[in-house]
């Protein structure tokens, strides 16, 4: 039951219930065969706000924005766009209108310049205009707004953020009057969240609508005006940020019945063994051919969560796609259940006990073709499969109960994953590893997007594999994440280990160390 707000029941100076309706959304539904994506949707979005769209994983919120974007079609409902009900059949229709979609991950052709890729845009919607045109506008938008993108340079050689900032000025340049953002701060560090921040403040300030997907509660607060709560396909609130309080919201995200376990420094005992991970003097390089890695020598023993904090990009990503067999080493030993496995492939580490959970999902962790089922046996197909023919049944009741366990979000095992939204790729990917019963598990930034509900499952399945006498290294951004799961802790400065603490170790001591700053 959405929750109505009196208009006289709070003011602003000038009421937000006064501001001009930009969006309106009425009785909204979609169905994907028997799942009910969205039922009944109603919402109302005003000029001049920031109003995000709260909820978990596959509760709606992607799905409600491609509808009025102009991907899918709802079964039924109204849009109407500034008081006139609009017929959104495509993406160009919805740019036509000034609506503008910013997706999770930027669709920009890396080989380019940043003023190429908007050129190249541009014609297939088209709109002419030259690389030289459209690196002058870029210019003038980033003086403007505070955006720090140079448009000359390759996109491949822009990070996360700085990609994203291209999504955005491309939003600009296509006069955007409705700007959604799905999740646009999955991968972006605490700096570049609150840089994020600042340019849509800026934005509103200049005219522009925001409806902001997220699934993260203090996000929420922070940024929005208003907040609209989606939950299992249906608005269950929607009201001004200033009437919400943290333990609310978190109750009408995931509900009564919803899981949500501070999981905290476990108590449950177990016994130490030796060495499942032995990481010795190891030199890796980076893409450019520079040391990402510096001598490191790191041991997780069974029964064990190692973490390893660290700012992105002081070598953590190449550290750990050289332990999974992604990257090469020129100096050093990799060590797994005392097999030598250094410059092996990955079979050889999956051979050894060693299951890896990667950064970027949809690069290494999945075929995006391949359904839900096919996913979740890549690693040991064999077992299902007789005289060539595959157990159909026998997969199917695995991928069944992966799904139960991991809270997946989908329409069912045969499902391809590209149609997953990242959250549930990246649960895929952990209900795929961890069933296998590893020696050792590495994992980076396991949580990175997921909910509330979805994060204590992870957490809890780390801690099973700990139990269970395996061991556990942990890369990961989020330092309350390290600090609460881990039983040593690492952090990676430029590359190195500047600092080795156990748990209970100060949590000052490790926000220095990530910075460079290390007591002697």
């Amino acid at each position: 039951m959405c929750v109505v707000v009196n208009k006289t029941s709070f003011l602003y100076g000038n009421s937000i219930l006064d501001k001009e309706v930009v969006l309106s959304v009425n009785g909204l539904s979609k169905r994907f065969g028997n799942v009910v994506a969205l039922r009944n949707v109603d919402l109302v979005l005003r000029s001049n706000e920031i109003h995000v769209l709260l909820g978990e994983n596959g509760a709606g919120k992607t799905t409600l924005a491609n509808i009025i974007y102009g991907i899918y079609r709802p079964d039924s409902g109204t849009i109407k766009f500034f008081g006139k009900e609009v017929n959104i059949r495509s993406p160009k229709d919805a740019i036509s209108y000034g609506i503008v979609l910013v997706q999770q991950h930027p669709m920009l052709i890396e080989r380019m310049t940043v003023a190429e890729n908007l050129a190249l845009g541009f014609k297939e919607l088209g709109i002419l205009s030259s690389p030289k045109t459209i690196s002058r506008v870029i210019r003038e938008v980033n003086e403007k707004y505070g955006i720090s993108v140079d448009p000359e340079v390759l996109v491949s050689s822009l990070s996360f953020s700085e990609k994203q900032q291209v999504e955005l000025i491309r939003a600009l340049l296509l006069n955007v009057k409705l700007l959604i953002l799905d999740e646009p701060t999955t991968m972006l560090t605490s700096y570049e969240r609150r840089k994020l921040f600042s340019i849509l403040k800026k934005l509103v300030s200049d005219g522009k609508s925001i409806l902001l997907i997220t699934h993260k509660v203090l996000e929420a607060l922070e940024v929005s005006d208003w907040i609209t709560v989606l939950r299992r396909g249906e608005v269950v609130s929607s009201r001004p940020k200033d009437m919400y309080s943290v333990d609310e919201l978190v109750k009408l995200v995931v509900g009564d019945d919803g899981l949500v376990s501070n999981v905290v420094s476990p108590s449950k005992s177990v016994e130490v063994g030796g060495n499942v991970l032995e990481v010795k003097d190891l030199i890796v390089l980076n893409d450019v051919g520079g040391i990402a890695v510096n001598r490191v020598s790191i041991n997780v023993r069974g029964g064990e969560i190692v973490g390893i904090a660290g700012v992105t990009g002081n070598g953590q990503k190449e550290l750990s796609e050289a332990i999974a067999g992604l990257r090469r080493v020129r100096d050093g030993r990799i060590l797994i259940n005392g097999v030598d496995v250094t410059n092996k492939g990955p079979s050889s580490r999956f051979r050894a006990g060693l299951a890896y959970i990667p950064e970027e999902r949809l690069k290494y962790g999945v075929v995006g073709d391949m359904s839900v089922i096919e996913n979740l046996i890549l690693k040991d197909y064999y077992m299902f499969s007789r005289f060539t023919l595959l157990r159909l049944s026998d997969a199917v009741k695995v991928a069944e109960e992966c799904i139960k366990t991991f809270n997946i979000v989908t329409r069912g095992p045969s499902e391809k994953v590209k149609a997953l939204s990242g959250g549930n790729i990246q649960k895929l990917i952990i209900a795929r590893e961890l069933r296998l019963n590893p020696k050792v598990v590495v994992v980076h930034n396991p949580t990175l997007g997921l909910d509330l509900r979805s994060t204590s499952i992870v957490h809890e399945q780390l801690l099973n594999i700990k139990y269970s006498g395996s061991g556990v290294l942990l890369i990961s951004e989020d330092l309350d994440e390290v600090i609460k799961l881990s039983d040593r802790v690492l952090v990676m400065y430029r590359g190195t280990i500047v600092y080795e603490g156990v748990r209970g170790c100060s949590r000052e001591a490790l926000e220095k160390a990530m910075l460079g700053i290390v007591d002697v």
